[in-house]
Formats: C-alpha cells, sequence, structure tokens
C-alpha cells in the first residue's frame, strides 16, 4: 500500500482524474498485476490472441481503435502495430509507462479522454439520472476504423462517476444500477451495431466468490444486460480469469471472472448470413416446446484529444 501512495503523490495527472478515482484504480490495478501474475497471465494470453484473431479478420487493416487501452496489459501492441496503419489507443489517462510503451512504435497514438459522453454530460449541466437517460457515447474514428476493440472496460465506465453521484446526488444502489445499465448497453451496441468494420467486446460478466470448487456467491457484472448477438457462434469465446485469488481480497475466497470475447463482423455476404443463421438454429431438444431447467439457486470532461 505504501508504494501505491507513494506513486499516487508523484505522478502528474489532471485534478479530475483524481478526484474521480482514476488515477487511484490504475495504480492499484498496476500493483495488483504484479502481485498476480501467475493467475492473470492466461487470461492476458487469450485476450491478446482473441483480439489478433479479430485483426486477421479485417479486409483492410488501415486504423485500429483500442477502448480501455489502460496498462496495456491484454492489448497485443506490437501484432497491432504490424498489421494497422494507425493503431489508436484511447483511455480517460494513460500512465507515463503506457505512454512509453506506444511511443515505441511510430504509428501508435494515444488519445485522452471519456468515451462515455456522461462527462461532457455533466458539463453541460444535465447529468444522467433517474429522470434523464445516459447519453450517446463518445467513441472515436467509430465509423471509420477497421476494428475497433472494447478492451475490457465495459463494466467499469460506470463506476468513478456512480460514486461521485451517489456522494453528491444520493443516488441508490438502483440508480447507479439503471445508469450502468443505460452506458453498457449503448457502448455495446455502438460496437456491434454503429461501427462499420470488425467490432470486438471482450469484457467480464459475472464475478463468482469460490471457496475451492465450491461457489459461494455469484454477482452479475452487466446489471442483467445481454450483449449483443454475433455474426457467428465461432466468434464467441468464453474463459475464467482468477481476477483476485485469496488473500487479495477475501482471506479464503478466490475471485473468479467469467470472461467474453465476441467479434462482431459487419457487411456480410448473403451466403454468409444464411451460414451465420443455421449455425445460431436452436437444436431440436432447445425448442420452445422442451421442459425449462430449473434455475440454478488532461481534462478528462472535455473532448478527446491527442496527448502526441
Amino acid at each position: 500500500m505504501f508504494g501505491e501512495f507513494i506513486r499516487y503523490l508523484t505522478t502528474l495527472a489532471p485534478e479530475r482524474v483524481r478526484k474521480f478515482g482514476y488515477l487511484k484504480s490504475l495504480i492499484a490495478l498496476e500493483f495488483r498485476a504484479k502481485r498476480c501474475e501467475a493467475a492473470w497471465a492466461e487470461h492476458q494470453r487469450n485476450c491478446k490472441n482473441f483480439i489478433t484473431k479479430a485483426a486477421d479478420l479485417c479486409a483492410q487493416q488501415r486504423i485500429c481503435v483500442v477502448l480501455g487501452s489502460g496498462l496495456l496489459l491484454e492489448v497485443p501492441l506490437k501484432a497491432l502495430s504490424e498489421r494497422f496503419e494507425r493503431v489508436i489507443l484511447v483511455d480517460i489517462f494513460h500512465m507515463p509507462q503506457a505512454a512509453r510503451e506506444a511511443k515505441k512504435f511510430f504509428n501508435v497514438k494515444i488519445l485522452t479522454g471519456d468515451v462515455t459522453g456522461v462527462f461532457k454530460a455533466m458539463k453541460e449541466r444535465r447529468p444522467p439520472g433517474p429522470n434523464q437517460p445516459a447519453p450517446p457515447p463518445l467513441i472515436p474514428h467509430l465509423k471509420e476504423a477497421d476494428l475497433i476493440v472494447s478492451c475490457n472496460c465495459l463494466t467499469s465506465l460506470a463506476g468513478p462517476f456512480n460514486k461521485y453521484f451517489e456522494e453528491t446526488r444520493g443516488f441508490s444502489d438502483l440508480d447507479s444500477d439503471k445508469v450502468a445499465y443505460q452506458i453498457m448497453d449503448r457502448h455495446a451496441k455502438a460496437i456491434a451495431e454503429e461501427a462499420t468494420g470488425i467490432g470486438v467486446i471482450i469484457t467480464d460478466t459475472d464475478r463468482f466468490a469460490m471457496q475451492g470448487n465450491h461457489t459461494v456467491s455469484r454477482t452479475d457484472l452487466l446489471k442483467a444486460l445481454k450483449l449483443p448477438l454475433t455474426a457467428t457462434i465461432v466468434h464467441n469465446e468464453e474463459w475464467d480469469w482468477v481476477a483476485a485469488p485469496h488473500p487479495e481480497d477475501h482471506p479464503t475466497h478466490d475471485y473468479v471472472h467469467t470472461v467474453v470475447g465476441k467479434v462482431y463482423q459487419h457487411n456480410l455476404t448473403e451466403e454468409e448470413k444464411a451460414k451465420a443463421a443455421a449455425e445460431m438454429a436452436l437444436p431440436p431438444s432447445l425448442d420452445d416446446d422442451a421442459p425449462l431447467p430449473e434455475e440454478e439457486t488532461r481534462d478528462p470532461l472535455g473532448d478527446i484529444i491527442p496527448e502526441r
């Protein structure tokens, strides 16, 4: 904890990055990643492989955008740099080590800003809440990118400002959950339906508290949101990530996240659409008449601007 405190004091960052907890969260993530290096290795490898496979589906490889690039733990930066003319890393703040890593590649640029649109709405005095829907997302190059990746940021998009709203506007848990749902829904639909290139969503969906092989509790990180369907089932992958092996968050419980990767391929031919429809068809054992199983019991408030 002392090391994290020193890093917090010595890292230059805009005041609002500190105020909304982004800097603290990034530093905590950095130190946890070092402590949990072995437990996180497979998850990081799965993310990088999934993004690389999606990159190889692109008919053109001009622009790649990675949203939530963070500490670059899950981003195959070298592979993307080799494949695309331009790679753009987007996050609310880039730690110095991430910025240094990006500078190693001549065609990699970083953008700093808020992709949810919420901070812009706050600045315009129309923040989301019980009587105000969440604003549309502000995703750079959404209509231009040949590959656009939402990289393990979906479930954390709403957290910082929801915490602020709870403290300053008296948000209830239900208020926060509604705003989080709207933000995630709009973000996911933008990637899946509005992007013109290949869209990728990698996100954790569930958090399980595990004691050995026994499930102690489950938390739905998507707040009941269902991610948009992909064109083909081969564009879906799922794996477990031991996000917090004990005693990180609990003396005896491991916290395991279910992670899904989805690829959204647009402009399919009629033949490809027919093949996708056949793959998505339910087998006879899962038709409507089948019995259902019993359920188991810089200023980030401004526009996105280039750092260099």
